[in-house]
């Protein structure tokens, strides 16, 4: 028989995967991606619709993490049967993810790294109505600092300008 008790748990495990250390793309951790591109393109919010398959806004969901969302969804789902539920209790499935753009901070280790808050919300709505919610508040930097514009040069003149 499948349980609707257990979708609590799938709702924090879903978001404390999504924000933890061990979900690592690339160079960087999939957060730090995600920040870096939110500071470039102004969009601090990421939405996945488990239900739908759905993420948005595209801009936040490039290589190396463009297929974040699609590994989520499957994960999302195998969380469910794992935890003894089923899929046709789940109405609504969603992961936000905000960043506070005009917040930053100093990491105290390295200044170097500027950190801003985020709030990670998962909402799962059964098809009684019932919502499970699991909320994750913290701080989070982009480990991998973009490098500095590289001045072009000839080549002839690379063993010389050094």
């Amino acid at each position: 028989m499948s349980r609707y008790k257990v979708l609590k748990s799938v709702a924090h495990n879903i978001g404390h995967s999504f924000t933890s250390l061990m979900n690592y793309s690339g160079d960087d951790y999939v957060m730090g991606h995600i920040l870096r591109l939110a500071r470039k393109t102004s969009w601090d919010t990421l939405r996945i619709d488990f239900v739908s398959g759905e993420a948005s806004p595209p801009a936040l969901l490039v290589d190396p993490i463009a297929d974040v969302p699609a590994r989520y969804v499957n994960f999302f789902w195998d969380l469910v049967s794992r935890h003894g539920s089923d899929r046709s209790l789940v109405k609504v499935a969603v992961l936000t993810l905000q960043f506070d753009l005009t917040t930053r901070r100093p990491l105290f280790r390295d200044p170097r790294f500027i950190e801003s808050p985020y709030i990670c919300d998962v909402l799962i709505t059964d098809n009684r109505g019932k919502d499970y919610t699991a909320q994750f508040k913290a701080w989070w930097y982009p480990e991998r600092l973009d490098p500095p514009e590289k001045k072009s040069r000839s080549w002839w003149k690379y063993w010389s300008d050094r």
